[in-house]
């Protein structure tokens, strides 16, 4: 079984699985607002990861901005080294919250501790999360990481909020404001994505495999990617 065969087994049978038990106990799972939002606007990162150099200011940043433990990280990365050499090459690509707009773990969050903001972005009720890991059953991208909160000892899941305290105040997220190579950047998802696909044409001159990812899958991602490389060579990409 492939991956995306795996994944895509698991969600639907965890779906299922929790649609049934759910609707059985009279809890409605997973509402969720529209992903374009109240006020009609949908927004988004975008991660242009041709530009990064692995710093990690966005990764510290947004562990000070969030108060997150010292061992939590929203945000990670994925290497891949292609060639032979002295012909090789060097990728990363951002491993963190996708922000589907049709995002299983909200439907499947038995607390709706995952909603939908009106910017589109998938938020957490850290108060709310009971730990259960029906996310992290269900999230296509291996997001959600369960771990015991250090002053409660509770299971929570820990993910990317897209620094809800900042959007909702008309500021942008911590990692877009912090990147030494201006690699994160933040606004309309339509602008965004219009941005990502004029820097993929530039791209394509030195790697012609170079790629938006995030336009279609999942009905469009908030965390938009810049790749040089196909999406398939990354291992938390569908």
């Amino acid at each position: 079984m492939t991956k995306m065969d795996r994944r895509a087994f698991i969600k639907c049978s965890a779906a299922a699985g929790a649609a049934t038990a759910f609707a059985a106990t009279g809890v409605l799972a997973g509402a969720q607002e529209t992903a374009r939002g109240q006020q009609g606007q949908r927004m988004a990162l975008l991660m242009d990861n041709s530009l990064c150099v692995n710093c990690q200011s966005c990764r510290v940043a947004c562990q000070n901005e969030n108060s997150l433990p010292i061992k939590e990280k929203y945000i990670r990365f994925d290497y891949v080294d292609s060639g032979t050499w002295p012909n090789v090459s060097h990728h990363v690509n951002r491993h963190s919250c996708q922000h589907c707009a049709d995002a299983p773990c909200v439907d499947i969050c038995p607390v709706e501790a995952l909603f939908k903001g009106p910017e589109g972005f998938t938020h957490l009720d850290f108060e709310a999360c009971i730990g259960c890991g029906g996310c992290q059953m269900v999230c296509p991208f291996d997001v959600p990481v369960i771990s015991d909160e250090p002053v409660s000892g509770e299971p929570k899941m820990y993910k990317c909020t897209a620094c809800r305290h900042l959007i909702t105040e008309g500021k942008k997220p911590a990692c877009a404001t912090t990147c030494i190579t201006n690699a994160v950047d933040y606004g309309p998802w339509d602008e965004m994505l219009s941005k990502a696909e004029k820097r993929v044409e530039v791209l394509r001159e030195q790697y012609p495999q170079a790629n938006v990812y995030g336009k279609t899958q999942q009905d469009g991602l908030g965390l938009l990617l810049i790749l040089r490389t196909p999406a398939d060579e990354y291992p938390h990409l569908i």
